[in-house]
């Protein structure tokens, strides 16, 4: 428990650092599905809501891009992740498996997966 709590806490850090970038980018950032279509791929969406799952292969980092409000759930864990900011700024974490969050906006970033193990992600976005 203290684990995923711990994972938690960092998910949101990195989030709320994220988030705290400038409206200008965001502005500028493609969403994700569309800046990264070989991580991001659309399961369902209606006139409010977008399910995506993202998957990183070992080593892969996907394009700059940005997501409306989410939950966030690790299908798989991810022990080594960096999300780049702009301005060569990054922040290092590790999500659980099993992990949830919900995220505000997230400006223009991306996500580099640095384990040796894929890592996975549903996302329910608001449209």
């Amino acid at each position: 428990m203290y684990a995923a709590v711990q994972g938690r806490r960092i998910s949101v850090a990195c989030f709320t650092v994220v988030a705290s970038l400038s409206a200008v980018a965001q502005d500028t950032a493609p969403a994700s599905f569309t800046a990264s279509p070989g991580v991001y791929k659309i399961l369902a969406e209606d006139e409010n809501f977008r399910v995506l799952v993202a998957t990183w292969q070992p080593g892969q980092r996907d394009e700059w891009h940005s997501h409306p409000a989410a939950a966030v759930y690790s299908i798989s864990g991810c022990d080594e992740q960096r999300i780049h900011m702009p301005g060569g700024k990054y922040v290092d974490a590790k999500s659980a498996k099993g992990r949830v969050s919900l995220n505000k906006a997230v400006v223009s970033h991306s996500f580099e997966n640095r384990s040796a193990k894929q890592c996975q992600t549903l996302i329910v976005e608001r449209k």
